[in-house]
């Protein structure tokens, strides 16, 4: 018979149980045995079965398809244990995954997700189902009972639904079918983990098939709160899907699915270790001692990356939003982390109060082909999509080790929130709230004739309404709000619930209506010149549209409820498209060759930055940005089918290429120009029945050709002129020898305590003229303000900083070499009827940067990690159970870091590997 994957599930078998993330077996996962996809078996026939995937709309076995995709089937996710997009990383060549507090970043070759919810399209498109999913869960969701993961790498507009410069990721679930089954599974392992997911088929009718699956995961988290002795970031996660099949007759087929997903823990960016080297702020500039103004030139970390052993500080929270207004209304003039050290345990934190996650979404489709005439066929596909989810929790970074002092704001030194209770000392909460919906109509028209001219044309219309909230508390705000209503006059609303109903003014909130409509036309091309030489041409016209209704700040202003920017719109119009040439020469050393090449060019639509950002000068929306794509291929079967070798070549000339940076306590997406390029090696080989070996190389180099920039985090870019000063609306950058000269004068203390430096020379000099002669006044806010060139502004005259030229800098999270390497080797248990399959696997991906800026502290070191499974299945009862073992090493491996907004204190918060996880699966089949 042909030779299936040891451990993993022909027809006859049991599939393999869900467990250990045994990455790096693509391009097993490129190939991997689907036996009930692929051609009947022979007997006598050996080698490695290729998987049937419909990456351009059609089903073809992945070796004939001319491009660089990766599939991974039911039974090699199972076996793989890849059980979520997070494990795809170490799977696939230049592919990167990040968790980046509230947002979730999957890189493909460089090119990642969405920076801004006021964008609506993505750099990687998530599908499922071929459905476009401009809001999903693919960060926090698991996989199960899928067909297939299949994920594309490069631009795909002219199939997929939407503008994907980097590629896509689609998932597709699995039908129902006219034969009664089902399968459970129960995995237990260590941090108290159990996961449970199944599935049942059943026909209803000789015309209607019903499929129900579900999934559940609970456990503790990975991480201690050192306040509470409780856990962090812990998982309760409930997902189902209910699929209705209908073929009336062999030339109509049609499908409802209904998938919901809810989950409710502690995941939180609050769970994630924070790294600080405190920086006091200098004690004297250009030799004069600065004495109490030391606290206006603090950035809360100073510009040190994440190995040190000096980083386990605290942040400075005098330079922090709150900090800033405690010292200015004396409710707390010193630092509340004072003398405060965090555990160089990268899995333990402190954190007050348990962090809330909620998430609840809800995604129908339905599909629908009829087959009109003879290799023709119109199909459509309908969605529906709602997401919805809370976050919220501490990020103080810390608990304060300073309290109150007793002052006439708090004559009792103690702080009363409706939101975070009584508190004796400073305390922040922060969240993130979204609420999206999403209708989408796909139609086609698709050929299949036996001539060497076919299509698949179409078009799209897409619906997308997204409410997002940034919201931003604490005990200080709380305070002064108080403070302020009592002076009489027209009070401020302080919100009363504990749960914000956000339309209180003691708190901070970033409040945005984003709508985004869509249409395109798309398609593609086939032409067989020969038998073996075929040619594709697709293109693609979009027409996006855009509105944006953003609320004005309300912290602190009397009243209630939100005040609105005037709404914005914007629209673009482009057409893209893509050419592939493939070639499958004869040749008398392989089994099986491909060779292909390809030019496309991708779009990814601009959008709008947040009106915070456009109120202090900078751009109110940023470009599209576009990509021209080379690519050239050739996948190759040889050895009789044990050995399959396959090369990707790519380069990509990015312009107007999207990024983001902190402004103002808002996302701000500037545009620059990069390149891209690198190579792709993946290899299997079978050299002995039962023995498998597979590997995979990914070489990536990424270089920006032209962009300025502002680095929040290094604003004066080591140059002595300048000095660092905060604010509450962010940092800035003064002339150090008029602050020198300036400070020279007593009555300048106070106006640069009461946070005036920031806001421009011409709140500063009027601030400071009431202390002290008009004149006098003008010449020192002249000295402080005076700046050469290379320097940015904001609208009030102050300046953003030096600007940084990012020519030869690297994209973030794209390690140059990423190398996974795995074997496994099945075997008969005597005559029991058992088989045994034992895996191995190592992963390891070179240094990187966390940050375009590419500053000496934004360093990422290079990781590794091994995993290990064993499995014993006996096929004639179904059965099979699963031993594993994930990162064997107990490595807490910093993969990433993202440095907080400087208004909650610049600290470095980690993105760590999970620890050693154990346990043990068990699947039954009937």
């Amino acid at each position: 018979m042909a030779q299936d994957a040891p451990g993993t599930a022909a027809t006859t078998q049991p599939a393999a149980p869900a467990g250990p993330s045994t990455q790096t077996q693509a391009p097993t996962a490129q190939v991997e045995d689907q036996a009930s996809q692929t051609a009947p078996a022979e007997d006598n026939v050996t080698g490695i079965q290729d998987i049937i995937v419909t990456a351009q709309k059609r089903s073809e076995t992945l070796q004939d398809v001319p491009i660089a995709v990766s599939a991974f089937s039911e039974q090699s996710l199972r076996a793989q244990g890849l059980d979520g997009a997070s494990n795809l990383v170490q799977s696939i060549p230049n592919v990167s995954f990040q968790r980046r507090g509230t947002r979730n970043n999957f890189q493909i070759r460089g090119i990642g997700t969405q920076l801004s919810a006021l964008s609506g399209d993505d750099g990687v498109g998530v599908h499922q189902n071929n459905v476009p999913l401009t809001s999903n869960r693919l960060g926090e969701a698991e996989f199960f009972d899928v067909e297939r993961v299949e994920v594309l790498r490069g631009p795909q507009g002219t199939l997929y639904g939407r503008n994907a410069t980097g590629g896509v990721v689609n998932v597709i679930t699995n039908k129902p079918t006219s034969e009664f089954s089902g399968s459970a599974t129960v995995e237990l392992g260590n941090y108290g983990s159990a996961r449970y997911f199944g599935y049942i088929n059943a026909p209803i009718t000789d015309t209607l098939n019903l499929r129900v699956a579900g999934f559940g995961l609970q456990r503790d988290g990975y991480v201690e709160n050192l306040l509470t002795g409780g856990d962090l970031d812990s998982r309760n996660i409930f997902s189902g899907r209910i699929t209705l099949g209908f073929e009336p007759s062999s030339t109509v087929r049609a499908y409802f699915m209904y998938e919901g997903f809810s989950e409710n823990d502690n995941r939180s960016a609050a769970a994630r270790k924070q790294l600080c080297l405190k920086d006091p702020g200098p004690s004297s500039i250009n030799g004069v001692a600065t004495g109490a103004t030391q606290v206006a030139f603090t950035a809360g970390c100073q510009q040190v990356g994440v190995y040190g052993d000096n980083v386990y500080g605290t942040t400075n929270q005098l330079s922090t939003f709150s900090g800033i207004l405690a010292r200015q209304f004396g409710i707390q003039p010193r630092d509340s982390l004072e003398n405060k050290f965090v555990s160089r345990d990268l899995r333990e934190t402190e954190v007050v109060g348990r962090p809330l996650f909620r998430a609840v979404s809800d995604l129908f489709t339905f599909s629908g082909e009829i087959d009109i005439a003879e290799g023709l066929t119109i199909s459509s596909l309908t969605s529906y999509n709602e997401n919805h989810d809370d976050r919220l929790g501490d990020a103080t970074g810390g608990y304060s080790s300073v309290t109150f002092p007793i002052s006439p704001l708090l004559p009792n030194g103690l702080a009363t929130s409706a939101q975070m209770g009584v508190s004796d000392r400073l305390r922040y909460d922060n969240g993130l709230f979204n609420d999206n919906k999403q209708f989408s109509e796909e139609l086609r028209l698709q050929s299949s004739f036996d001539g060497p001219f076919n299509f698949n044309v179409g078009g799209i219309y897409l619906k997308y309404k997204a409410h997002s909230i940034t919201y931003v508390n604490s005990t200080v705000i709380d305070t002064l709000a108080r403070a302020i209503s009592a002076r009489g006059g027209t009070p401020i609303y302080i919100d009363p619930n504990p749960f914000p109903d956000f339309t209180g003014h003691n708190y901070f909130q970033n409040n945005s209506y984003f709508d985004l409509e869509s249409a395109a036309v798309l398609g593609e091309l086939y032409y067989e010149l020969t038998d073996t030489l075929k040619v594709t041409a697709g293109a693609r016209y979009t027409d996006d549209n855009k509105k944006l209704l953003g609320a004005r700040g309300t912290l602190l202003v009397p009243g209630q409820g939100l005040s609105f920017f005037p709404e914005q719109e914007t629209s673009f119009r482009e057409v893209t498209g893509r050419l592939n040439v493939d070639w499958s020469p004869v040749l008398s050393f392989t089994d099986k060759t491909l060779i292909y090449a390809s030019v496309s060019r991708g779009y990814k639509g601009g959008g709008f930055n947040s009106p915070l950002v456009a109120e202090v000068g900078l751009p109110a929306e940023f470009e599209p940005e576009f990509v021209n794509a080379l690519e050239v291929g050739t996948k190759n079967t040889l050895a009789n089918g044990r050995l399959i070798l396959n090369v990707t070549g790519f380069y990509y000339d990015y312009t107007n290429y999207q990024i983001a940076r902190s402004v103002n306590r808002s996302s701000f997406v500037q545009n620059i120009d990069t390149t891209v390029a690198g190579v792709e090696f993946e290899g299997i080989a079978e050299p002995i029945d039962g023995l498998r070996i597979n590997a995979n190389i990914g070489y990536l180099h990424t270089k920006i050709t032209e962009g300025e920039v502002v680095d929040t985090f290094y604003r004066t870019q080591g140059d002595p002129t300048y000095v660092y000063a905060n604010g509450t609306n962010g940092g800035c950058i003064l002339n150090a020898a008029g602050v020198a000269t300036a400070l020279q004068n007593p009555a300048v203390t106070p106006v640069l305590l009461g946070d005036n430096a920031c806001k421009g020379p011409a709140t500063f000099r009027t601030a400071l003229a009431t202390r002290i002669p008009a004149a006098t006044a003008a010449t020192l806010t002249a000295g402080i303000y005076d700046y050469g060139p290379n320097v940015a502004f904001f609208s009030n005259g102050s300046a953003e900083g030096v600007l940084q030229d990012l020519e030869g800098n690297e994209l973030p999270n794209a390690p140059k070499l990423t190398i996974s390497v795995g074997a496994q080797y099945g075997f008969d248990l005597g005559d029991s009827g058992w088989n045994a399959t034992i895996r191995g696997d190592y992963y390891r991906q070179s240094r990187s940067f966390a940050r375009y800026n590419n500053a000496f502290f934004d360093d990422v070191r290079p990781w590794s990690n091994i995993n290990a499974s064993l499995i014993f299945a006996r096929p004639d009862d179904d059965w099979s159970v699963l031993l594993f073992v994930k990162n064997l090493q107990n490595k807490a491996n910093i993969v990433g870091f993202e440095i907080a907004d400087e208004n909650l204190g610049a600290y470095r918060t980690l993105a760590v590997t999970d620890p050693r996880l154990l346990g043990v699966a068990v699947t039954k089949g009937f």
